[in-house]
């Protein structure tokens, strides 16, 4: 369990496969984005493969969202995630009002 807000977190730095997540945005009023981007380290904005996330959970206001995928979201260098508001990929995306809670399962090698 950790808290998620608008600062890209690194999820880990090696091959991992991402089997559920469980994204809690009770606490906000608006849809706020979960981003899941291959990579430790994205620029947000930026024009790389590894800038554009490879992954998008949208959980509308006052919910929680739960996603498993049993063949995984397959990421070979690592991972990183991100909570917005802003749904276009930008340089600088808007925080939710308040942080979200995030959990995942996934394994690393």
């Amino acid at each position: 369990n950790t808290v998620v807000a608008n600062a890209t977190a690194g999820g880990a730095g090696a091959t991992t496969n991402i089997y559920h997540i469980e994204f809690d945005n009770t606490m906000n009023t608006t849809v706020t984005y979960l981003k899941i981007y291959e990579s430790v380290s994205p620029t947000m904005g930026g024009s790389a493969a590894t800038d554009e996330p490879s992954f998008v959970l949208a959980a509308a206001a006052s919910t929680k969202e739960y996603v498993s995928m049993p063949s995984a979201i397959a990421h070979s260098t690592g991972f990183s995630y991100i909570a917005t508001v802003t749904q276009a990929e930008a340089a600088g995306p808007t925080a939710p009002a308040s942080a979200c809670s995030l959990s995942m399962i996934y394994t690393k090698s």
